[in-house]
C-alpha cells in the first residue's frame, strides 16, 4: 500500500522532535540552538511535505479550477507532446502528466496560511480554514490559526533564509535570535495537529 500524505509528513515531524530532544544533549550552546532551529525548520518542511504529496496524488479527472490553472513550463509541454508522437503506442499520457505535476510543485512552498489555502484549493477546497478551524484539536479561531502559522513560518524564514541572525541598525557584534525549548516544542506539537486537521478535512 502507497505511503499516504500523513505517514510521510508524520515522518518529518517525528524526526523535528527528535531533534529537539537531541539538542539539549550537545554539549556546545551554539551547536543546541542551531540543532532547535533545524527542528522548526524541519517542523515547517513536514506541513509542506504533506501538502506536496497530496498533491502529487490528486485526481486528474474533474481536477479543481485552481488545479486546472496550474503554471506548466511550455518545455514540459513539448517534451510530453513529442514523447505522445514517438510512443503512441507505449506512452501512457496521465503518468507523464503527473511526472509534470510533480516537478511543478516541487517548485512551490506550501508553508504560510496563504500557500495553505492555495494548495488547498487545487486539491478542491474552498475556504480551508474555516474547514481546518473546526478539524483542529481543540477547536481553534481561522484568524489565530493564520496568526500562529503565520508566525511560525516567519521564524522558520528567519532561520532559514538569514541565519536567524538579529537585525540590527549598524551592529557593532553578531546577535542570534534566541531559542527556548519549550516555546519551538509547542509549536511543533500545534504543527501535527494542524497537519491531522487538514488530513481529516481532506479525507
Amino acid at each position: 500500500m502507497p505511503i499516504s500524505p500523513l505517514q510521510a509528513a508524520t515522518d518529518v515531524m517525528d524526526r523535528a522532535d527528535a531533534l529537539l530532544a537531541f539538542a539539549s544533549t550537545a554539549p556546545d550552546p551554539l551547536i543546541r540552538d542551531d540543532t532547535r532551529r533545524s527542528a522548526i525548520a524541519l517542523g515547517v518542511a513536514a506541513l509542506d511535505t504533506y501538502l506536496h504529496w497530496a498533491l502529487a496524488d490528486a485526481p486528474l479527472k474533474q481536477m479543481p479550477s485552481a488545479l486546472k490553472g496550474l503554471d506548466v513550463p511550455f518545455g514540459d509541454l513539448v517534451d510530453l507532446s513529442e514523447a505522445m508522437v514517438k510512443n503512441r503506442a507505449k506512452i501512457r499520457p496521465k503518468v507523464r502528466a503527473r511526472g509534470v505535476l510533480e516537478r511543478v510543485i516541487l517548485r512551490l512552498t506550501f508553508q504560510s496560511s496563504r500557500g495553505v489555502e492555495d494548495a488547498m484549493l487545487m486539491l478542491g477546497t474552498r475556504k480551508a480554514f474555516n474547514k481546518i478551524s473546526t478539524a483542529i484539536t481543540p477547536p481553534q479561531a481561522v484568524t489565530d490559526i493564520k496568526e500562529r502559522l503565520n508566525r511560525i513560518v516567519h521564524r522558520r524564514n528567519q532561520v532559514v533564509h538569514e541565519g536567524d541572525l538579529q537585525r540590527q541598525s549598524r551592529p557593532q557584534q553578531i546577535r542570534r535570535e534566541l531559542t527556548d525549548d519549550s516555546a519551538i516544542q509547542a509549536d511543533l506539537d500545534w504543527l501535527r495537529t494542524l497537519i491531522a486537521a487538514i488530513d481529516a478535512v481532506l479525507s
